[in-house]
């Protein structure tokens, strides 16, 4: 018995490392999108967790904090649909999301290398219009990211997929994040976070060498003509000649507004997408209002070391594993609108436990209602987005939802700095918590599990 324990932990090792075993190319790809999620940890648990906490010991006010979400998404905003239409036209979209995803992680270095050459005063400023810049590539290689998942496995594989992917991802990320902030406290400023960013950079690479192995059919796009010449359009320029030809050439050639219009039709005709995504951004609102506080009240107000805030996301990330895994089995059970509605109201907790943390020790219970109940949150979401993309536009209308995630990423640190310049970073955040419950009051309007199991509400 003993023997066949050890046999089966040794041949999903060896399939897990090396691959053996792993013959049809659905098993490859489950494979190699595992390993993408391993890698991804250390720029999970290094640039992105470290960036906000490196600007505010520079002595970035909450204002410019802020800008590394509201920069990226406002840029987000005018990229992401000419983003999309443009990932439509390919049908590699594995290439393209790789070179897309390399160009926008070339950031990490020159962000890295920006205390070399800049003061401590202008550097802030700097990192953040590098950080921002990089949306423009990401406007491409998220729509077509998304396009391909949709292909890389079976359908009844994607969501074991996307919760051990994720799990592993968020696994890798929480020892990341402490063993970074140990080194952090023990390493010369700023050498320590140039340290850092490098390695998030050199793990992002080896993320996407993952990612370009995937194999899945060329993409077909299902979009066509926009502005077909009908028959009476014919007769009328075959009846009057020249004349006729010049009133054909205006009719087939519409102007700017009957453009626009006839590209925003098929978004505004699926109910499913319009109802998940004001649902979702009116929740994404009230979840984007922090996102330049918490490390700013963590270092000006608890006086957190590196060592702490590492150990904060590592709980964080560890009960990110277990939410992962937890809400994954739940959700069948349960229907993807109770799991956001239990799961957003619950999240709403984490800005009101850390706004009522003493001290540092606090951190770490807010970091695990986090984790625990973001899980359900992202799985939740991005289920009901890939329920309400048509086959063959998946790009496009992932590229639309995605704006309106960068107008709530936008518009809601912003609020929330405005917010903390009126009444402290403390009360700040106890008023974003309320919000956000009210926020997550929204997901009422997607469909109800009865409704999922029969198409209605995703039609």
């Amino acid at each position: 018995m003993y023997t066949g324990i050890v046999r089966r932990a040794w041949s999903r090792l060896a399939w897990f490392v090396f691959g053996r075993g792993a013959t049809t190319v659905e098993e490859r790809n489950y494979r190699n999108l595992l390993l993408s999620g391993f890698w991804f940890g250390p720029v999970d648990g290094g640039i992105f967790n470290y960036l906000p906490v490196f600007l505010a010991r520079l002595g970035a006010p909450a204002s410019l904090i802020s800008l590394l979400a509201s920069g990226p998404a406002f840029l987000g905003v005018l990229a992401y649909v000419p983003g999309g239409a443009y990932a439509e036209r390919h049908r590699d979209l594995v290439s393209l999301f790789v070179r897309m995803a390399l160009i926008a992680r070339i950031s990490y270095p020159l962000i890295a290398l920006t205390p070399l050459v800049l003061p401590a005063a202008h550097a802030p400023l700097a990192i953040i219009l590098i950080w921002s810049l990089a949306a423009i590539p990401n406007a491409i290689h998220v729509p077509a990211w998304t396009a391909f998942m949709q292909k890389a496995v079976p359908p009844q594989q994607r969501a074991q997929l996307n919760g051990a992917r994720w799990a592993l991802l968020s696994l890798t990320s929480a020892l990341c994040i402490a063993m970074f902030g140990y080194m952090l406290d023990r390493a010369t400023f700023p050498v320590g976070y140039q340290i850092v960013f490098l390695i998030s950079f050199v793990a992002g690479v080896l993320n996407l060498q993952y990612f370009a192995r995937v194999q899945v059919p060329p993409f077909e796009s299902a979009s066509g003509p926009t502005y077909p010449v009908n028959a009476s359009c014919k007769s009328l320029a075959q009846d009057n000649g020249a004349s006729g030809n010049g009133r054909l050439q205006r009719a087939a050639n519409p102007g700017l507004a009957a453009r626009i219009t006839a590209y925003l039709r098929p978004f505004t005709e699926s109910r499913a997408f319009v109802r998940y995504n004001v649902a979702s951004l009116l929740y994404r609102l009230t979840l984007a209002m922090p996102a330049g506080l918490f490390s700013l009240f963590w270092v000006q107000d608890l006086h957190a070391t590196d060592t702490w805030i590492g150990l904060r996301g590592t709980v964080g990330y560890a009960m990110l594993v277990i939410g992962y895994i937890f809400w994954g089995r739940m959700t069948n059970r349960i229907g993807h609108r109770t799991l956001l509605l239990v799961c957003a109201s619950s999240l709403a907790l984490y800005p009101l436990l850390t706004a009522l943390a003493p001290s540092m020790l606090w951190l770490l219970p807010a970091a695990a209602v986090w984790g625990f109940t973001v899980a359900g949150v992202d799985i939740g979401l991005f289920d009901m987005l890939l329920a309400t993309c048509p086959e063959g536009r998946q790009p496009t209308f992932a590229a639309a939802a995605q704006m309106f995630v960068s107008v709530a990423m936008t518009v809601g640190p912003m609020l929330g700095a405005a917010l903390a310049g009126m009444t402290g970073t403390r009360s700040a955040l106890l008023i974003i918590g309320g919000l956000q419950l009210l926020g997550a009051a929204s997901f009422v309007l997607l469909p109800s599990r009865e409704q999922e199991r029969i198409g209605a509400g995703l039609a």
